[in-house]
């Protein structure tokens, strides 16, 4: 037995929205446009005219949850991914399309779309934080790059070794006592520079006040206890340890550890048909974010040692996170000896596959700290 009434597909963007429901008992079909930038309120009236009870959804992007906690009906957030789409969708695309086909899929009993988890509204702000931290990063980044492509374009490389011969790193007090020492004849030229390094520099300060801001909400007695146990992990930091935190939230909404690899989007494609099975690269699925700075911290592991991880300063994990960890830690250095060296599998796919069994210690991790910080609250 059907358990709404009326089933509503939305094409949400920021300035309107195009809805069309059916009432499955009657088949009778309704349709609405929204326009000037309509709120949450707007819709919900003409939801309440509906046969109720009333099940809504629309597809993920850029206009958030803001709709889909607003209405005070059953409203999911789809995965865009998930929802088929034919060639003719393909040839033909408009609002009121996107919301038939929408309908269309929530309406049937065997479909087989996933939704997105919707966080509330602290949980989302503070992924904002975290999330901010992460695009000011990657702007420091290029502005260095743009910097160094610069002076390379004017016949300026930084080439300074050490005694043992090696190059030495970049972004320190000798190299930027080597940028003081940089001129240019052509007062444009100068100008440029030293608006190259004000970039540098603007973006370098942003990062280090929001990393102080991100390992702030980290020591917040609420994500504390994840963070701690996170961090025993090789390859996970306070920022990565945190971001799995926000991103994840809720870490019981996952049934099993492959369904969580598939959220993070590192099991591979599968082409089976047949008789005969294929699998090609990662479905790059889901959380991009959580993805890359989880193999971004698992990039040095070919240099890895094989045993424990000590907590960082002021960390207390508990004794099972702990047990855990070196379990995890002693299992994932394994993997990627037998893939790269036994298997001889290119380094950057081993570490990709264990990559996809960290997330799943992470899961893991989380869940225990969860059962722990319910015992404590009911205690």
């Amino acid at each position: 037995m059907r358990k709404y009434t009326a089933y509503v597909g939305m094409g949400v963007h920021a300035r309107s929205i195009q809805a069309s429901a059916i009432d499955v008992e009657t088949g009778e079909v309704f349709s609405r446009s929204f326009g000037n930038c309509p709120q949450a309120a707007d819709v919900a009236e003409w939801l309440a005219t509906l046969p109720q009870p009333v099940y809504c959804a629309y597809e993920s992007g850029c206009t958030g949850f803001v709709l889909a906690r607003g209405l005070g009906f059953d409203c999911d957030v789809i995965a865009v991914s998930t929802l088929p789409k034919s060639a003719k969708d393909r040839k033909q695309k408009c609002d009121r399309l996107d919301a038939r086909a929408i309908r269309r899929e929530i309406a049937n009993p065997d479909s087989g779309y996933s939704v997105v988890w919707v966080p509330d509204e602290k949980t989302e702000a503070e992924r904002d934080l975290v999330r901010c931290r992460r695009v000011a990063v990657d702007v420091a980044k290029h502005a260095k790059q743009r910097l160094l492509m610069f002076l390379q374009r004017h016949g300026h490389v930084w080439n300074e070794k050490t005694k043992t011969g090696n190059l030495k790193k970049a972004w320190t007090r000798d190299f930027e006592k080597w940028l003081d020492s940089i001129g240019f004849d052509e007062p444009s030229a100068e100008k440029a520079f030293a608006a190259y390094r004000r970039q540098v520099r603007d973006a370098c300060q942003e990062v280090k006040g929001l990393k102080a801001e991100v390992r702030a909400l980290a020591a917040q007695p609420e994500h504390k206890p994840y963070v701690d146990a996170l961090t025993c992990l090789k390859g996970v930091e306070v920022e990565n340890a945190i971001l799995a935190r926000v991103e994840i939230g809720d870490f019981s909404r996952f049934k099993s550890g492959r369904k969580v690899s598939c959220w993070l989007g590192t099991v591979p494609s599968d082409g089976s048909s047949g008789e005969g099975g294929k699998h090609g690269r990662i479905t790059k699925a889901g959380d991009k974010r959580l993805r890359r700075a989880l193999v971004e911290g698992c990039s040095g592991i070919a240099t890895w040692k094989s045993g424990k991880k000590a907590a960082p300063k002021g960390a207390d994990p508990s004794a099972a996170c702990r047990s855990i960890a070196a379990r995890a830690n002693e299992r994932l250095f394994a993997r990627y000896g037998h893939l790269a060296h036994e298997r001889h599998k290119n380094a950057n796919k081993a570490k990709v596959a264990v990559v996809s069994e960290l997330v799943r210690w992470i899961w893991v991790m989380g869940l225990k700290v969860q059962e722990e910080q319910l015992g404590k609250g009911a205690a």
